[in-house]
Parts: structure tokens; sequence; C-alpha cells
């Protein structure tokens, strides 16, 4: 169970954050009506329900007192006031402060380590415990380039039939009893046929090049999270640091949320921000005296921005406080022995030195800022994730803080390899065999060269084992210097074979180190080609690992006129598999993530099919489109557009789908509810209160 519990927070997070965002957004959009009232009640109501599921009493117990008080405003049809307004935004602080303390999922969100030198990659981040929202278009686009990749899969499947069939026609036009037929005849129709085959081959090689690569797009952007799920939480943080801090209040403005980034990215960020965000507390204060002198709102103002510049991410903090004191700035730095009396204060130079370890403008210490650390660990956190920042006065006046990192950090299996003073990083995934090849073996066809690989069979061979000539190509001449020789090493030559449907060819380094895994940042190479260079790792030390694409790799050598030998693998077909017997599938329709996670885990482990709905409009879509398919309906009664009532109205007057049995499963315990429920054709009505996971089981073999 305590691994189902790490999984559900994990789902809570996720949706808590969702529910707080929408309800954040309906607050700041203006005055609420009913509508808007309602959508907040059953937000509020959902999340009071997820949060009792994975046991967080505190956010259960805010939660119900905001919807006791949200519901009184329903039920009398009052207006929504000034006092209100205030009650539903402290509680979402409120909550978002008892979450930073709650005890989360195993695998928390990855903070760069900052012991262990600017070389080092960001914590490994397996994503355990960790969920994402995906848009359902998402989805169906990556359904889209997997039906893609099975269409061309067959396509190869009859390609090699009709190979097989092209190798079996030869083979009795060679038998002494097809002596008298056209010897030329067989050839130009196999010959023919061999050039439909390549043909074919050509085509069906591209589409999986092109579905392959919309996969790999659509993957990486899968990974990509708004940055709003991770920064959209500290506003209430931040105000209530203020309040502890000076006893006043601010107003923090998010700009950017929707931006997608990387999701370890954005968490690895999240540290940093908060030190910038405690910073700008503490050394942008001003009396409101003086703001009002300088003509500024009477109300501190705090702005966090994400935006994205090419393949970079830049996140800045501002404020408007005072600006950067660039006179005390250079008094600290030389008492330090950073800087000379006598040396210009340069601005540029001196915004740098706030970001030293030990530096700090500030007279003494307290619990927020003064120990000079903070910057300096906002420095090295953007250092590890191959960053940097930057501190500027503001414009007309506060200042501005700016981390810019790469937008996206993912982990690749690569060979290091090294090519005059490159290291070039070249993908596992694309790596058929490492070969050293002596020089004496290299041969030269048609001022080309190639070198013998044994072992290899040609599917058109009738018995023995060949050995195949590979195209040799010093990958040095792809990489900007078109001239290269081989790089010959105590009389040999380091090749790694790379193969890419079906194409195949040698690139020769100077030296191959190790196989290691390696976080890769999407930034560009100063100085090479990004589509065939669109990342770059960095293991412990300062050199950069520069990594390649091995499909723009081959592309690009093809274009330049290479002639690889095509070699096709050894195929086969597997009889058909028994069809099993078909297990109950339950629809599980619940609005609360967290609460469809609970159900879905709890039926699968006892060997049910589980499909999951967020309401009764799609659930009542799915039911009519496979009514055959679903055996039992476990249902929420509160959800948005359709409820569990009408859900159930829809089933009972519907005659294909009137002997599914329906179980309504939900908070609402009163006796009316619970009346209405049975009368309307339910099966079983259980509570959430006192839930047990044995009362649902037995309920659902009770009805099937």
């Amino acid at each position: 169970m305590d691994t189902l519990r790490q999984e559900l927070l994990g789902v809570f997070d996720a949706e808590y954050r969702d529910h707080l965002r929408v309800i954040r957004d309906i607050l700041a959009a203006g005055p609420m009506d009913a509508r808007a009232l309602g959508e907040v009640f059953r937000r509020v109501h959902s999340l009071k329900g997820a949060a009792r599921v994975v046991d967080l009493s505190d956010v259960e117990g805010v939660a119900h007192v905001l919807e006791s008080r949200l519901f009184r405003l329903l039920d009398g049809h009052q207006e929504v006031g000034a006092d209100d307004i205030a009650a539903i935004s402290a509680a979402m602080d409120q909550i978002d402060a008892y979450m930073q303390d709650a005890p989360g999922p195993e695998e928390t969100a990855p903070v760069p380590d900052v012991a262990s030198g600017p070389g080092a990659a960001p914590p490994r981040d397996d994503g355990g415990g960790s969920y994402v929202q995906v848009p359902v278009a998402r989805l169906d686009a990556l359904v889209g380039v997997t039906h893609d990749l099975l269409s061309a899969a067959e396509r190869q499947e009859r390609l090699w039939a009709d190979l097989e069939e092209l190798v079996a026609g030869a083979r009795r036009a060679a038998r002494p009893d097809m002596a008298t037929a056209d010897p030329a005849a067989v050839l130009a129709r196999l010959t023919r046929g061999l050039a439909t085959l390549g043909r074919e081959r050509g085509r069906i090689a591209g589409q999986f090049d092109r579905a392959m690569l919309r996969l790999g797009e659509e993957m990486r952007a899968v990974t990509l999270v708004p940055a709003g799920t991770v920064f959209g939480s500290l506003a209430g943080m931040v105000r209530q640091i203020a309040r502890e801090h000076g006893g006043g209040e601010v107003t923090v403005r998010l700009v950017g949320m929707d931006m997608r980034a990387d999701r370890r990215v954005i968490q690895a960020l999240r540290d940093p921000v908060i030190h910038l965000l405690r910073n700008a507390i503490v050394h942008g204060q001003e009396s409101p005296e003086r703001r009002q002198e300088a003509g500024k709102p009477p109300v501190p103002v705090l702005t966090l921005t994400v935006r994205m510049v090419g393949v970079r991410l830049l996140v800045s903090v501002a404020d408007d406080g005072r600006g950067p004191d660039l006179e005390a700035i250079a008094a600290r730095a030389i008492r330090q022995g950073l800087m000379q009396r006598d040396e210009p204060p340069v601005p540029e130079k001196l915004l740098a030195r706030v970001f030293d370890p030990g530096f700090s403008t500030r007279g003494e210490a307290d619990r927020l800022a003064g120990r000079g650390m903070g910057l300096s660990v906002v420095a090295e956190a953007a250092r590890t994730l191959h960053g940097s920042v930057r501190m500027e006065a503001g414009i007309p006046w506060g200042t501005v803080v700016t981390m810019t990192v790469p937008v996206s950090q993912r982990q690749r299996t690569v060979l290091v390899t090294e090519i005059g003073e490159l290291t070039i990083g070249l993908p596992g995934r694309a790596i058929e065999r490492l070969v050293r090849v002596r020089q004496a073996d290299i041969r030269l066809v048609d001022g080309r060269t190639y070198f013998p690989l044994e072992d290899r069979r040609d599917p058109t061979a009738i018995g023995q084992a060949e050995a195949s000539l590979v195209p040799l190509v010093p990958l040095a001449t792809l990489l900007g210097t078109p001239d290269a020789g081989l790089p010959v090493h105590d009389g040999a030559v380091s090749v790694v074979l790379v193969a890419v449907d079906g194409l195949h060819c040698g690139f020769a380094v100077d030296r191959m180190h190790e196989v290691r895994i390696l976080q890769i940042s999407d930034a560009e190479a100063i100085g090479l080609d990004s589509e065939l260079v669109p990342g770059v790792g960095w293991p412990r030390g300062d050199r950069p690992v520069f990594v390649l694409n091995p499909d723009t790799l081959l592309a690009r050598w093809q274009a330049g006129g290479g002639t690889g030998g095509s070699f096709a693998g050894a195929g086969g077909t597997a009889g058909p598999a028994a069809a099993p017997v078909r297990p109950p599938t339950v629809l599980v329709v619940d609005d609360s993530i967290t609460t469809r996670t609970l159900q879905k885990t709890i039926l699968q482990t006892h060997g049910y099919d589980v499909l999951l709905a967020t309401d009764g409009m799609e659930a009542l879509s799915m039911l009519r489109r496979s009514p055959g398919r679903i055996d039992v309906i476990v249902t929420d009664v509160e959800m948005p557009r359709m409820d569990g009532f009408g859900l159930l109205d829809a089933v009972r007057s519907d005659p294909r789908l009137s002997s599914i049995p329906v179980v309504l499963m939900t908070s609402r315990n009163e006796e009316a509810d619970i009346r209405r429920g049975l009368d309307g054709g339910a099966r079983a009505y259980i509570t959430k209160q006192g839930f047990e996971q044995g009362d649902l089981l037995d309920t659902i073999r009770g009805v099937l």
C-alpha cells in the first residue's frame, strides 16, 4: 500500500495544482457570476475528495470550510463579495502552504546538487511518482504515428515475401530441367522484379523516416509541461513570505505560465526561483512614503516571467523596488578583495559579483537573507543546467534577474568518441557494431574506401555467409573538414558501423572512449550544424560532448554521393496467439484524477479491465461507441457537464445500455441523494466516507 500511496500522492500533486490554477484564473478574470461560482465550488468539492483519498486532512479541512461557504452562496443565490474573493484566495494560498510541507512521492522534484561542481549533470530523474497532463490531441497524434509505423512494418513484411518469391523463381530458373528457358528473358524478369522491390524499399524507408521523425517530435512534446505546473503555486508562498518578513502585502504577477519546457528543467529551476523571489522581497523593500514619492504603486509588485528564445528558456524575476545599489556592491567587492579601489565601477562587472559565494550587501543576516548564499546558489543551479544568470537594473526602476538555460534535458546512452579536437557522441540506438579495421584490409573501389565485414548474410544468397564491403567514411568530413583523410593509428582505423532503416555506413573516428549515459541539452553548438548536432552532453568536467543525430548523419552522407550496402535483417514470423478469455470491464467515471487512479489500481489488481472517463458526457460517448464492451459502470455524482444522476438516467433510457449495472460512488451521503440514485435504477450506492476497497469489490462482484 505504501507504493500505491506514493503513486496517488504523485497524481494528487498534479490534480491539486490544476484545480488551484483554474480557480485563480477565475478570480483574476474579475467579478464572478453564478456559473463561475459553480465551477469553483465543483473544483473545491473534487479537491476535498481527492485530499481525503490520499489522507491529507489539512487540505481536506481547508477545502471543506471553503466548500461550505461556497454552498451557502450558491444555495442562497447570493452575489460573491470582496470578502468571499479574499477567502477563496486565502484558502488557495493555505493549501499551497500545506502542500509544501506535505509528504510527497518518493521521487521528488530534482534540485541541482550545488556541491558537485559546475560540470555536474542535473540529478537523475526517472519520473518515478511524477505525473504530467497530456492534451488529448497529443495522444491522438501519437496514435497516428503508431498507425504509420505499423503500416510501414506491414509493407516491409510484404516486401520480404515478394523478395523470397523472387529468390524462389531464380532457383527454379537455375534447375537443369529449366535449361530450355530463355536466359535473357529470365534475367530481364529478375531485374525488373529487383528494381520494383528496390523502389518499394525506398518508399518504405521514407515512410519509416517520416514516422520516426514525427514520433520523436511528439514524444519530446509530451515531456514538455507548462511552466505554471511548477511556478503557479509560488504566488501564495511569496505573499506569505512578505507578510512574515515585513507584515506588508505584495502583488505577484505570473507571466508566460503557459510556456512549455522540459519537466525536469522546470522542476530544477523551482528552488532558484524561490531564492530570487525571497531576495526581491528583502532587497527591494521600500517604505510606503518613498514609493509614493517615486510614483510607484502603493503595493510592491513582483513579476515572474517565463519566455522562450530559440532553444533557450529565460526565467526572470523582477521587482519594482529601489534597484541594485552599485555603490554598496563596489564597497563590498573592495572589502573582499574582488576589485581595486581605483578600478572603474563598470555596472555589468559589479552586478556579476553578486553571484559570488558569500557576497551580500545586507548588513546583518536573518532567516531570509544576508548570508550571501542565495544568489550563488542561483548561479550554481544555472551552471548545472548548462545555462547562465545575470542581474540588471529594471526600467524604470527595480531589479531584474534572468536565468537562461536549455529548454530541455534528456538522458541518452551514447558512444563517446574523439575526432580531432572535438568530442563527439553517437547514440547507441543507431550503432550496429564497433570495428577495428587494419589498414591493409581497406579496399579502394571506384575512388571510394570500403572495408570487408564478415558474418553478414545476403538475403538472396543460396547457402553460405559472405564477407560484404561496407562504405568507410571519415566522420570528420561531415563535421566541416571535407578533405579529411582516414585517421590511421597503429596501422588500423577505429570504425563505428551506423545503421538506420537498412542504410549502413562505417564512420572512422580517431578514438573511441566509452559508452555512457549523458544528460543531453537542446543547446546550439557554435560552429556546427544544429540539425546534425541537435544536443550537447556534459559529462563531469568542462569538455562538452556534441551528440549527433544518426538519421541526419546518414542522410548527409547519402546526399554527398555515398553508396552504401543495404542489408536486410533476418526476419521471422510467429504463429497466432490464442485469444484470452476477456475479463470484466469496469467503466470508472470521476472528475478527480486521484480518485480515478485509486479505483483503477484496485480493480486492475483484482483482474478487471478498466476504462476511465472524466464526466458523464464522456462516459456516455464511450458507452454508445462500444456498448457491448463495458460490463459495469462505477460513477461519481458531482461532475461537470453531466453529473452521475444524469448519466444514470441516460443509461436507463437507452435500450442498448439499460442492462449495464450502474454503481454510484460519491461523498454525497444524504438520504435524499441515496434514494434518488436507487429509485433512478442504480444497482448500488457507495459513499466515499470511510471508503474500503473490499466494499467496492464486493459490490461489483454482486452486480455482475
